[in-house]
């Protein structure tokens, strides 16, 4: 009967301590900048993509980097190659089809300006969705903590 209640104790307080990183949708952003004003972390990345994943698998769920992000930060996970329509600064963005199984993102070529498509690519924001820091590369948790 011990073991069981450590064991049970053990699972509760490990699942007690795993934070988790707090996405929102673009639409959901400009609302809560409205009434909180912060600075937005956009990700940009594809299922395709390496790097992404591996910003996925440690960077993003790196503790210090949830804490600092959550705390201070809107975060918005965009898939590039998505066929979701985005409604975002009074403008409605689409996927454009280029071929059979290719095409891109209108929202993404909206913040990447001329700059070439690569994955992935994060942009900090102000609360204007003004550009503040454009990177892409992938960040191991200290880089990233170090931009925060």
């Amino acid at each position: 009967m011990k073991q069981l209640f450590l064991v049970l104790f053990f699972i509760f307080s490990v699942q007690g301590n795993s934070q988790q990183l707090q996405t929102y949708s673009f639409e959901q952003v400009e609302q809560l900048v409205g009434k909180n004003p912060r600075p937005i972390l956009l990700y940009f990345y594809t299922d395709w993509c390496r790097y992404c994943k591996m910003l996925q698998k440690s960077t993003f769920k790196d503790s210090k980097v949830i804490e600092k992000l959550n705390k201070y930060y809107y975060v918005i996970f965009f898939k590039g190659d998505s066929t979701e329509t985005i409604h975002h600064l009074h403008q409605k963005f689409k996927f454009v089809p280029t071929g059979i199984k290719s095409g891109y993102h209108e929202v993404v070529y909206h913040y990447l300006g001329k700059r070439q498509e690569i994955y992935p690519t994060i942009i900090f924001l102000d609360e204007h969705f003004k550009e503040i820091l454009f990177l892409q590369s992938y960040l191991s948790s200290e880089e990233l903590l170090e931009i925060l």
